[in-house]
């Protein structure tokens, strides 16, 4: 048979980039399929407002007639208006276990990056922080939350046999949540006194989308500084928050404001639906919004996904003070686990509260680098 590189421009040939991983992993333990209506959603150009400000190619192998992998390349504006220069990304990387699709695909994705004017290429990585990122390189025994990815073990030999090497790691932590948390009854008995900040839980969905322009501010302006992270457009917040919002149980998100009124940072977890998209297979119906409204009525998981605080206010206070209250929540809703979201290895602080929890698993992401110069 025949291996070639096919670039996607057809609805059909988006069907099949996008269906690839539903059958390359199926059945697979810990893999969590996202929902296929939405997923070819996210790749669509006239929906998807990421595509306004990104330059994207999309390549699938072939063998014959088969699919065995696929590949996509962007060339993000934003980014390139903050670093400088031209960083070629790569993401949504899958393949066989054949060194010889690996470089089909990654040659493909590379040749066309060089094309652009890009001078490196990272990966992998989304259009922005908030979609997957990072190759699993510990934790294959781990499920991911569903805003996390999974990959087979080989996944790592196949990028590093082509020539990449670590750029960054993220660490995510699942933990139990004790009876009592000593550290956080210090932090409430210490700011106690305080009247300057307060954290507001909203009483339903209604109210706390009031708050998403706030929320979006807090997280530009918390999140800037970080690798990877771009600003996003209005579009793309008003994209994200639609695709998202869903999810979110106002219970579960923490806003903390300062006492002029203004919004100054937040925390944000959601039920965890892991299990339940891995019995949905991609499908909502007949079956699939059964399995997700329960888990998400009667989490026995929470994924922590943001949280930020602006730069001119005391974050360690502000982070001390929500997870404080997000842990009384947690305990009162009977939840037993906490999955926390990536966090670079070299994020020492939020590293060091979580090693007070009853760790039971661990996950290591990376991200790497390949000169194009």
């Amino acid at each position: 048979m025949s291996l070639h590189l096919l670039e996607v421009k057809s609805r059909q040939d988006l069907k099949r980039w996008v269906r690839f991983p539903y059958e390359h992993y199926r059945g697979h333990h810990h893999y969590v399929p996202q929902l296929f209506r939405e997923e070819l959603a996210y790749f669509d150009r006239s929906k998807n407002p990421a595509f306004e400000v990104a330059e994207v190619k999309l390549f699938l192998a072939i063998d014959g007639n088969r699919p065995v992998g696929r590949i996509c390349g962007i060339v993000h504006s934003l980014e390139t208006e903050k670093l400088g220069y031209r960083r070629g990304r790569f993401g949504w990387f899958e393949s066989i276990d054949d060194q010889a699709v690996a470089d089909l695909l990654l040659n493909g994705a590379r040749e066309w990056l060089i094309a652009q004017g890009c001078v490196e290429m990272t990966g992998p990585h989304g259009f922005t922080d908030l979609d997957l990122e990072g190759l699993l390189v510990d934790g294959f025994d781990c499920t991911p939350t569903i805003s996390g990815s999974y990959n087979y073990p080989y996944y790592a030999a196949l990028l590093e046999n082509f020539g990449f090497a670590k750029d960054v790691d993220y660490l995510d932590y699942r933990f139990a949540v004790p009876d009592e948390i000593p550290f956080f009854e210090r932090m409430k008995k210490r700011y106690a006194n305080q009247e300057e900040y307060k954290v507001v839980t909203c009483r339903n969905s209604k109210e706390l989308r009031g708050h998403l322009d706030g929320l979006w501010r807090v997280l530009d302006a918390a999140f800037a500084p970080l690798y990877g992270v771009m600003p996003l457009t209005r579009r793309q917040t008003e994209y994200y928050a639609k695709k998202y919002f869903g999810f979110l149980d106002p219970d579960f998100v923490k806003l903390l404001f300062h006492r002029d009124g203004e919004l100054v940072a937040f925390l944000v977890g959601m039920p965890n639906l892991s299990h339940a998209f891995r019995k949905a297979n991609g499908r909502l119906l007949p079956f699939g919004i059964y399995h997700i409204l329960r888990d998400y009525r009667r989490p026995e998981t929470v994924d922590f996904l943001l949280a930020g605080s602006l730069p001119d206010h005391p974050t360690s206070m502000l982070t001390a003070i929500g997870l404080a209250d997000m842990f009384d929540t947690l305990r009162a809703r009977g939840v037993k686990f906490v999955e926390g979201n990536h966090e670079l290895e070299d994020n020492t602080t939020v590293h060091g509260i979580w090693s007070r929890f009853p760790i039971v698993n661990m996950r290591r992401s990376r991200i790497y680098r390949l000169s194009l110069t």
